[in-house]
């Protein structure tokens, strides 16, 4: 009978230990995803507030190219550059899709994301700012390979995003 009582302890401890073990687990995947999810709400204002999109005529970019000729044409270097940027036609960021979250090869947070189905990028997340206690994001001043590009604005603005312009992405690291 006393072995009965043993026995009947040292179930119960271990099915307390899972069941604590197993609460513990979806805790910190609920933590993770949170998170993530921060994560996500803090890089869509950021590329929202401060970047835009522009793509190029390439039929009109390929005969100023010519003409310009690498400095050798009949276009001067600064009449080049003020054609080129009259050329841009510029489009506001519309739609910011999540499509994953990855480790990079330096340990650090990699985050996919698609910009008005057109751009996709990746954005590693590795510096934490000591004032906020949030990621720095270094995207850059200009990418993009054609025919959209993304550059910063020379004016950031400073507006809430729409809920309906961020489709999150709610799956872990992979």
């Amino acid at each position: 009978m006393k072995n009965r009582w043993i026995w009947i302890g040292i179930i119960m401890i271990v099915i307390i230990g899972v069941g604590g073990k197993l609460y513990m687990d979806k805790r910190a995947k609920e933590k993770q995803q949170e998170d993530l999810h921060d994560i996500q709400v803090d890089l869509a204002y950021y590329i929202f507030n401060n970047y835009q999109l522009y793509t190029v005529d390439v039929e009109k970019d390929k005969k100023l190219n010519q003409e310009y000729n690498h400095g050798n044409g009949t276009l001067t270097t600064a009449d080049f550059l003020r054609e080129s940027d009259e050329l841009k036609e510029y489009s506001k960021v519309e739609k910011i899709e999540f499509t994953g979250f990855s480790v990079g090869p330096m340990n650090n947070l990699e985050v996919h994301y698609t910009i008005n189905d057109v751009i996709n990028k990746e954005t590693s997340l590795d510096t934490i700012s000591a004032e906020t206690n949030k990621f720095l994001y270094g995207i850059g001043e200009h990418s993009g390979e054609g025919p959209y590009y993304l550059e910063k604005k020379k004016n950031a603005t400073n507006l809430s995003i729409p809920d309906d312009l961020v489709v999150y992405y709610h799956g872990g690291i992979d």
